[in-house]
């Protein structure tokens, strides 16, 4: 580990990088060059607290999209102006060729963090995606400069604020990518689903309940609204606490036609096998052909990893879907693996700010 002047620290890496691959594999009887494993460029963005989590991350990761990954935070006990860096590499074989990966570590001082954006570019692999991740602790004076530069942006709106969230994707031109959005797919796709036959029951809602569980983390019906209401055309109008003493919020929206859409939702017990708050029910209320339509998707009380999904009134059905597990590894792969741009994403964040700014 080296710290000094940005300059100093960031040729003493690239030197001591350029050394490791430029180097025989000597675990052989007869010494082989190292094959890189080049298929993305990581740059996680957190706090000095979030670091070894990200460590453990960039490891899992590396299993399946293995690169160059670079641990980037901010530290105010440091010289202001220097930078502080460390690497490793880990070789593995794929039979007789050792394919190789590094991690570059880097903490900034307050004032060197301005320097950011220039020493990620000139760290990271050429001709390879920058794909960077603000954990929720990333200052944000480090994300801000990273987000204009990188090729797909990924957050994670369970546990950062969409406020922030959509105030960054309005200075960064990359796609997004949401883990909140990935976990919450099977509601999304499922609600959906109701219209598949009858789009014309969607211009028709006039009230939306959604059931999610209570919390501090930010509430995650926000980005389920802004996903609805980009797709549908509404304009959210008023938002407030819900009267009578009961827990949740009240709003309303106007819908594409320009009638009024009712917004009520409603806080549930915590959810207790994880940190983040968990949507539990979605109930529309519509009309086809003129006769009402009630549909729900809802978690189960004693199986909440099953949703049941029903229809009532103009049709009738009911069936029960699981929601599928996967785990975190897993939902950051399914965030970076498609580079193209995410105008679906961009839109829900955006309008899930105008919601959360009422």
């Amino acid at each position: 580990m080296s710290t000094g002047r940005i300059a100093e620290v960031i040729k003493r890496v690239e030197s001591e990088l350029a050394e490791f691959w430029s180097s025989p594999d000597e675990s052989r009887a007869e010494p082989a060059p190292k094959t890189r494993a080049s298929t993305m460029n990581f740059v996680a963005v957190g706090s000095r607290a979030e670091v070894e989590r990200l460590r453990e991350q960039a490891e899992e990761l590396a299993e399946t999209h293995a690169g160059r990954t670079l641990l980037i935070t901010l530290d105010d006990r440091l010289d202001p102006l220097s930078v502080q860096g460390d690497w490793s590499a880990t070789c593995r074989r794929a039979g007789e060729v050792p394919i190789c990966y590094d991690r570059v570590e880097l903490t900034f001082g307050v004032a060197a963090a301005e320097r950011v954006a220039s020493v990620v570019s000139a760290l990271t692999i050429s001709d390879v995606a920058v794909i960077v991740e603000l954990a929720p602790g990333a200052p944000n004076v480090l994300g801000d400069a990273l987000a204009p530069i990188c090729d797909r942006l990924v957050f994670d709106s369970a546990e950062t604020c969409i406020e922030r969230i959509a105030e960054v994707a309005r200075g960064a031109r990359a796609p997004l990518a949401d883990r909140a959005f990935v976990r919450t797919f099977s509601f999304r796709e499922l609600v959906a689903r109701f219209f598949d036959d009858m789009p014309e029951a969607c211009r028709a809602i006039r009230r939306v309940e959604i059931a999610r569980s209570a919390g501090s983390k930010p509430d995650p019906a926000a980005l389920f609204l802004g996903w609805m209401g980009s797709r549908l055309g509404w304009k959210f109008e008023s938002r407030g606490p819900a009267q009578g003493g009961a827990a949740g919020v009240v709003g309303r929206a106007r819908g594409a036609d320009g009638e009024p859409i009712e917004i009520a939702l409603v806080d549930g017990p915590p959810a207790d096998e994880q940190a983040w708050r968990r949507l539990d029910g979605v109930r529309l209320w519509t009309s086809l052909r003129g006769e009402p339509l009630a549909l729900g998707c809802v978690r189960l009380d004693k199986a909440p990893a099953t949703v049941r999904w029903t229809m009532e009134g103009a049709r009738s059905a009911e069936h029960l879907h699981p929601l599928g597990y996967r785990d975190e590894t897993w939902v950051l792969t399914k965030t970076i693996d498609s580079l193209e741009g995410d105008r679906l994403l961009r839109d829900a964040v955006l309008a899930a700010a105008d919601w959360s700014a009422l």
